[in-house]
């Protein structure tokens, strides 16, 4: 069997693997007994999540997770009682709860395209918190919202200019073509105030992540590269659903952030790749983009 071929079975059965691993019926199956249990013992939090809604990690990890970004926020970008903090691609609400105790008098705006999330944290969260606001982005995604109306090249976040004194896009940007993280870009430099800062995750390749991807250093491959509609170039793990994992040029996001307003603030590498890096690194690449001003 040639290598060529090989390889898209392997696609085809990861591709299986993963529609079953998102499909709301079959985690329904696979975690709703866990769930009723978890009721009936009366150990689920509140504001913890289902399992069969956490797609990302273990349960165990949510308000850890949720911490890690509360903190960096915290010492980084300086939020505190009165911020107002943007949530770009909200999720399951891991950071909006670890915000609640911090944003007394400020508030938090989330917003992502699976609407399970966004309606289990308008049920459960806004309630008791009514500041934290979160809305559905009827955007396009072929992982994770096939049918949505939008592109991400032409989405506009529903917020007006200058209204948020923090940013927050984790795991957004690793499942976007370059033309959908540009205008992203270019919304969050828009909604942020002068002097804001958005901090977003990337696979962000650059010459030593390329060295190490040609040798298997990762614990996946991003062995296609492609394309997206106007011409720009990215590595894929899955040719056919390429949002399942993206991985974004470094020199390609340096020039984006640069002609949409911003400055790029820092660059923390993670340990995706392969690279070596030291200990408490997270796991994607870190990139703080500061608007100009303040």
């Amino acid at each position: 069997m040639s290598a060529i071929k090989k390889q898209s079975i392997r696609e085809r059965a990861r591709s299986a693997m993963k529609s079953a691993y998102y499909s709301p019926a079959v985690r329904t199956v696979a975690f709703g007994p866990l769930d009723a249990f978890d009721r009936l013992r009366g150990r689920r939090d509140p504001l913890v999540p289902p399992r069969r809604l956490q797609y990302v990690g273990r349960r165990e990890d949510f308000a850890a997770v949720g911490a890690d970004w509360r903190d960096r926020l915290i010492r980084d970008q300086g939020i505190g009682p009165g911020s107002d903090v943007l949530d770009i691609g909200s999720g399951i609400g891991r950071v909006a709860v670890a915000l609640v105790p911090e944003l007394t008098e400020g508030s938090y705006e989330g917003f992502d395209i699976v609407p399970g999330f966004i309606d289990w944290c308008s049920r459960e969260i806004t309630p008791r918190h009514p500041s934290f606001r979160f809305r559905l982005a009827d955007v396009r995604n072929r992982q994770y919202n096939p049918r949505g109306g939008v592109p991400p090249a032409e989405y506009r976040f529903p917020f007006g200019d200058d209204g948020f004194d923090a940013a927050l896009a984790a795991s957004v940007f690793t499942h976007m073509e370059p033309n959908g993280v540009r205008r992203y870009l270019e919304e969050a430099h828009r909604v942020l105030r002068p002097g804001a800062e958005l901090v977003c995750t990337f696979f962000l390749v650059d010459e030593e992540a390329e060295r190490l991807l040609a040798a298997a250093g990762p614990a996946f491959s991003l062995d296609h590269r492609l394309v997206d509609a106007e011409g720009a170039p990215y590595l894929a793990a899955d040719a056919r659903v390429p949002e399942f994992c993206v991985g974004i040029l470094e020199p390609q996001l340096i020039a984006a952030a640069a002609d949409v307003g911003f400055e790029v603030a820092g660059i923390e590498r993670g340990w995706w790749s392969g690279r070596e890096v030291g200990p408490g690194a997270p796991y994607q690449d870190v990139v703080t983009l500061r608007k100009p001003g303040g």
